[in-house]
C-alpha cells in the first residue's frame, strides 16, 4: 500500500516540487514517510491503534488529494486543480469531525414461514463494532446510541462483536452508559477480532488472557448473554426461536475461532435460527448449507467512506452491507457504530432494526 501511495510524490516531485526551497522539499516528504512508518508498525505488530490512524490520515489527506491534483492538472491550470484537491480535503474533514457522529437506524423486514406464529411482528435490533477505543474520552456518541437503540423498544438486541479497539479497558468508562441497554428478551453478543486485544503492544500469553477475562468478565456486568459458540433458546409457551454465536469466523490475517457445528449441537432441524458472526465471509463457507434463517454480521464497517455506490469495502468482501438472499436464507452486514479510527464519510454508522413477519408455506 505504502509503495503505491508514494507514486504521486513521486510524480509530483518530477513536475516541479524537486524545484522548491530545500526546507519545502523536506517537508513534502514528511506525510510519505509517516506512512511507510505507520505501514512498518502494522506489520510489525507495533503501536497498532497510533498506525491505523496515521495510516488512513495519511491517505485521506495527502495521497487521494495529490491524486485528485494531477488528474485535474491534466485539464486546466495547476492553481485551478488546486480547488478540488483542497474540497476533497474539506469535505475528508467533515467526515472526522462530524461524520462518525452521524447515527442512523435502518429497518429491514425478513419473512419466512419458519417462524413461529409468536414471533410475528417480532423485533430485533442488530448493533456492532462499537470500537469504544476510538471515541474521544469527552463525546456523548455512546450515550446517544444507547438513547436511540432504547427508543426502538425492540423484543431482543443482538450485537456481533468488536466491542473494543485494542484493550478491554477501553469499556470501563462507558460500562454505567451500557447498562442502560435493555430489551425484553435480552441481549446477545459475540466476538470479533479486535476482542481478543491481539493488536496492543502487550502480546504476551498472559497479558492476552488477562484481556479476555476482563472483557468477558465487563460483558457479564452489562447483563449481555455471551455465545462462545454456543446457542440460546428463546421461549414464549411453545414457541420459540433459537440464537446461536460463534466466536471470530475471520479470514487470513484474522484468526478463525468458529465452531458452527459445536454451537448448533442439538438444535432441531426446523427451528428457526438466527446466527450471530461478526465475519461476513462466513456467511457463503459454512453457513449456506445449514438451516439457518437469519444471519446477522458486521466487521466491514463499509469501508468508513462511501461515495455513491462505491467503497474500499467491496475490495475485500462479496457482502460488505446492507441485507443480501440466498433462496429463503437472509444475510444483514452492519456497516456498524464505530471504527479503527473517529471517521466516518457516506458510510455513517448504523444500528438495524429487523421485523420478522410470519408467511404460509
Amino acid at each position: 500500500m505504502a509503495g503505491l501511495a508514494l507514486l504521486p510524490d513521486i510524480w509530483l516531485w518530477h513536475l516541479g516540487v524537486s524545484g522548491w526551497p530545500l526546507a519545502l522539499a523536506i517537508l513534502w516528504w514528511v506525510p510519505s514517510l509517516l506512512l511507510l512508518l505507520a505501514e512498518v508498525g502494522l506489520q510489525m505488530g507495533f503501536f497498532h491503534k497510533l498506525s491505523v490512524r496515521i495510516l488512513f490520515t495519511t491517505i485521506l489527506f495527502s495521497v487521494m488529494p495529490k491524486v485528485v491534483f494531477i488528474l485535474f492538472d491534466f485539464m486546466m491550470p495547476w492553481f485551478f486543480a488546486l480547488l478540488p484537491a483542497l474540497a476533497l480535503m474539506g469535505w475528508f474533514a467533515f467526515g472526522f469531525i462530524e461524520g462518525w457522529k452521524r447515527l442512523e437506524i435502518r429497518y429491514v423486514t425478513y419473512e419466512s414461514p419458519d417462524l413461529p406464529p409468536y414471533f410475528d411482528g417480532y423485533r430485533l435490533l442488530h448493533f456492532t463494532d462499537f470500537h469504544l477505543g476510538s471515541f474521544p474520552k469527552d463525546s456523548d456518541f455512546v450515550q446517544k446510541v444507547v438513547d436511540a437503540a432504547n427508543n426502538e423498544e425492540p423484543d431482543m438486541m443482538l450485537f456481533t462483536g468488536d466491542l473494543v479497539n485494542n484493550d478491554a479497558r477501553e469499556v470501563e468508562p462507558y460500562l454505567e452508559t451500557l447498562k442502560q441497554l435493555h430489551a425484553h428478551d435480552g441481549i446477545f453478543s459475540v466476538w470479533g477480532n479486535h476482542d481478543y486485544c491481539e493488536y496492543g503492544n502487550n502480546h504476551t500469553i498472559a497479558g492476552l488472557r488477562n484481556n479476555w477475562k476482563l472483557l468477558y468478565n465487563y460483558q457479564c456486568q452489562l447483563g449481555w448473554h455471551q455465545l462462545m459458540n454456543d446457542h440460546f433458546t428463546v421461549s414464549h409457551g411453545m414457541a420459540s426461536i433459537d440464537i446461536i454465536g460463534v466466536e471470530n469466523a475471520g479470514q487470513p490475517p484474522f484468526s478463525n475461532r468458529s465452531k458452527l457445528p459445536k454451537a448448533m449441537k442439538g438444535l432441531k432441524k426446523e427451528g428457526f435460527k438466527i446466527l450471530l458472526t461478526h465475519d461476513p465471509h462466513h456467511w457463503r463457507r459454512e453457513v449456506w448449507d445449514r438451516p439457518i434463517q437469519l444471519t446477522l454480521a458486521g466487521h466491514t464497517h463499509a469501508g468508513q467512506l462511501q461515495i455513491g455506490k462505491w467503497t474500499p469495502a467491496r475490495m475485500a468482501f462479496k457482502e460488505w452491507g446492507g441485507v443480501y438472499r440466498k433462496g429463503s436464507q437472509m444475510l444483514n452486514v452492519s456497516s456498524g457504530i464505530g471504527g479503527s479510527f473517529p471517521f466516518r464519510l457516506g458510510a455513517w454508522p448504523e444500528m438495524t432494526v429487523i421485523t420478522l413477519k410470519r408467511t404460509l408455506k
